[in-house]
Formats: C-alpha cells, structure tokens, sequence
C-alpha cells in the first residue's frame, strides 16, 4: 500500500514549489520589465505575468491529478506493483532546503531563457528598424504642385467671356533652411509667364527671412495678392494706376524682420531692393534699383476682433528722369466670433496712396489715390460687400477716376469660388461712365488653394 503520509509529503512539495515558482519568476520577469521599461508599458508587463502565473497553476494542477489518479490505481488492485514498490528502499523526501534551491536554479534557467529570447526579439527589432537619412524619399522630393483658373464673363459694353488667366504653382521645401516657389501664369492674350519664382530663407536668427527671385512685391495688402484672390475681380483703380493692370512686381532680394514687441502685438519690417523693370521705373532702362519698405503692425483687440496698420512707401529712378515714388497707408479690422466665424464675419479694409512721377514734360506730378471697401458673411459661404475707389491719375492729377463695386461672393466649397459684381466707373474728365457686370468662377487644385499671403 501506499504510504499516504509519503504521498502527501510530496504533495506539499510539489505545491511549495509552485508558489516558490509563481513568486519567483512573475519577480524575475517584474525586475526584468522595469529593466526593459522602454520597450514595453507596465500595463504589458503585469499583463504577462498573470498569463504565466495562470499556467504554472493549470501545469502543477494537472500533476497533482495524475498523482492522486495514480495511488487510486495503486490502491484498487495493482498488488504487484504495490510490493514491488515496497520491496525497493524508501526514497527519502526531499528537505525544503533542496527543494527551494532547485526551484531557484529552474527560475534563473527560465529567466536566462526568457532574457536570451527578449534579446533576439531585440536583435531582430534593431534589424528591421529603417534607417533615415541615408537615401532621400522620392515622393518628398517631388515639389507640391497646385493650378487655378480664374474664369470671367461680363456683360455690358463690349461683354463676353474670358479665359483670363491660369497659373500653376509649385512649391517644395528645399531643404531644411530653405523653401522654393514658382508660379507659371497663362492666359490666351499673354500666352505663358513667370509671375513668381523665388527662394526663401525662413527661421533665420532674430526673426528674420530672406528671400529672392522674381516676386509680387509688399506694397500696402492687396498689391501682394494674386488676382484669382482678391476679394473682387479685379486690382483697385489706385494700384492699377499707379503700378499697372497686374500690380508691382519685380525681381530682386528682400527681407522680412519680426520686430521684438514694440507698441503692437506684432510688428513686421520689410525691405526689398530690386530691378526697375516696371514701367513706372523706367522698364528694366532705371540707373538705380528701386527700394521698397513696409511696416506692419497688428493688435488683437479681443477675441474676435483684430487690427492691422501699414505703411509703405517705393522708390526708384527712371534713366534721365526725376526719382519715382510711391507712399501708402493701409488699414484693416477684421471681426470674427469665437465658433461663430462660419456664420459671421466683417472685414473692413482701405488704403490710400500718394504718387510722385515725372510727366512727359518733364514736370513733377503729385496725385492722390485710395479705395475702401466693407465685407461681411451674410449666410454660411455667402459674402456680399461693396468697394469705393477713388484716384487721381498719376501725370494728370486733374483726371479723377471713381467707382462703386458691390458683389457677392458664394464659396460654393474651399475649391469653387463663384462671384456676381456690378461695376460702375466715372472718368471726370471725360465726363463718361462705364457700366459693367461681372460673372467670376475660380477653381484650385492642389494643397495651396487661393493664397492671400
């Protein structure tokens, strides 16, 4: 017969040794999660040692059922067994001295083992991880590249359609100092043109950027604004006057310096020197370069409310002719409530400007110039305003030019724009008036869509 008292000896061991095991190694393997911290959460970690806990339980579990099916064997009939057993020595039970050692020598075996696997898991890992910097990724070095149209057709005198003008434009960061930009302007009457294409240096020390290139230059707000943009169709009468039908643009250098905090929230120096090539400069023939400067300052005047003043004068001198100069004031507010701003909106925004210009007779020409103009968000996507322009012409002073412009503007989506404006302009001295309206339709594509700077 068995010796129930032997038996039960062993069954104490047996369940000694696994609650030494399901102590040791869920603290081996804690000691070796906070090692190895960085690899996994504390919440992974606790997570797999209830798992090994749960089956060393069901492994010793499953023995001590053999073990009692076994002496239940035994007992009911196996006799031969049972004396053959008892004929053999008594082996001696094992004290608890040895039975702790062996269990710490099987949990440092397991915790070897566990360490070797994690350090091959590692291994492997640190294989498979991608390297950077060693090859540039082709589809970051492919440029961002967006197209507009600007589609108008008027009615009144001389009404038609007009495919007025397309541009395509790319963009790339450079590298990581620099960042590039190229807009490619077509339309039926000009054909293709460079209107932009220059570098900019962004994130120099003491908040300044420099940039060069063929570029629309900071005069005032509108001027920097490509026209498929504007708030109406066209440029105000002012800067159509006094820099042309497309604005000032011209090649050369410029810098951008955020000023430390002065008397605003922000004030921004720019200064840019560049080539004589508009007209009003002489058209490339100017013996200097021109120089412009603007400075801007901003005011947060609450939450929804914000104020911009400008100041901004150029200058430049045509080949035997008295130095041309242009001098500007701008002003905007802008309201806007907090999670309101989808519903309602108020721009107001006005800009006068003075024009100093040598006539034909070689005479010193003074003018005067401006345009101002009211917005505001009516209904979700729907804007009507209305623009009042008034100018001087720059070589006749004596002929004033004004107009009224109302229009409504339907972002029909951030890619379709669709516009109605209605235009009247009075040329005093020729006592005539000009009548016209206007259907707009712009569309974009790409990430940049209708940039106003």
């Amino acid at each position: 017969m068995v010796n129930r008292t032997r038996f039960g000896c062993h069954v104490r061991v047996a369940a000694v040794a696994a609650l030494s095991v399901a102590i040791l190694i869920p603290a081996r393997a804690y000691a070796q999660g906070a090692d190895n911290g960085a690899e996994s959460s504390e919440e992974a970690t606790i997570e797999a040692l209830q798992g090994e806990i749960a089956a060393l339980k069901s492994e010793y579990e499953a023995r001590i059922e053999k073990l009692e099916q076994r002496v239940s064997e035994l007992e009911t009939g196996q006799q031969g067994g049972a004396e053959a057993k008892a004929a053999q020595p008594e082996a001696q039970a094992p004290s608890e001295e040895q039975a702790a050692a062996a269990l710490r020598a099987a949990a440092a075996a397991a915790a070897a083992s566990g360490e070797a696997g994690t350090a091959g898991q590692m291994e492997v890992a640190e294989e498979a991880e991608p390297t950077y910097g060693k090859a540039r990724n082709l589809s970051a070095a492919n440029p961002e590249v967006s197209f507009t149209g600007d589609i108008l057709g008027t009615a009144g005198r001389g009404g038609d359609f007009n495919a007025r003008e397309f541009e395509l434009n790319l963009q790339s960061q450079l590298d990581p100092f620099s960042l590039g930009k190229v807009t490619i302007s077509m339309s039926p009457d000009e054909g293709a043109s460079l209107e932009e294409g220059y570098v900019i240096y962004h994130g120099l020390p003491g908040g300044l950027s420099l940039y060069g290139g063929k570029f629309r230059q900071q005069f005032g707000v509108l001027n920097r604004w490509h026209g498929h943009a504007l708030p109406q169709v066209d440029y105000p009468l002012v800067i159509q006057s006094y820099f042309g039908e497309e604005g000032l643009d011209q090649t050369g250098v410029g810098l951008d310096w955020l000023l430390p905090h002065a008397f605003a929230d922000a004030n921004e120096l720019t200064i840019e020197v560049t080539d004589s090539e508009n007209d009003i400069f002489g058209g490339g023939s100017g013996t200097f370069p021109a120089v412009l400067a603007h400075f801007k300052n901003y005011w947060d005047l609450s939450p929804a409310t914000y104020l911009e003043l400008g100041l901004s004068g150029v200058v430049g001198k045509p080949k035997g002719a008295y130095a041309t100069s242009v001098y500007g004031t701008d002003f905007t507010i802008h309201w806007a409530p907090p999670n309101r701003d989808k519903y309602r909106e108020v721009t107001w925004r006005s800009e006068l400007m003075r024009s100093e210009r040598e006539d034909e007779l070689g005479v010193q020409q003074q003018a005067w110039g401006g345009y101002s103009y009211l917005e505001g968000l009516v209904h979700r996507n729907l804007y009507a305003g209305m623009r009042v322009d008034h100018v001087e012409d720059p070589l006749t002073p004596s002929d004033v030019t004004w107009g009224v412009f109302p229009y409504l503007t339907w972002w029909q989506s951030e890619f379709v724009r669709l516009r109605a404006e209605y235009g009247h302009v009075h040329h005093d001295f020729l006592d005539q008036s000009e009548d016209r309206f206007t259907f707009q339709m712009t569309f974009a594509a790409g990430p940049h869509k209708h940039d106003t700077y």
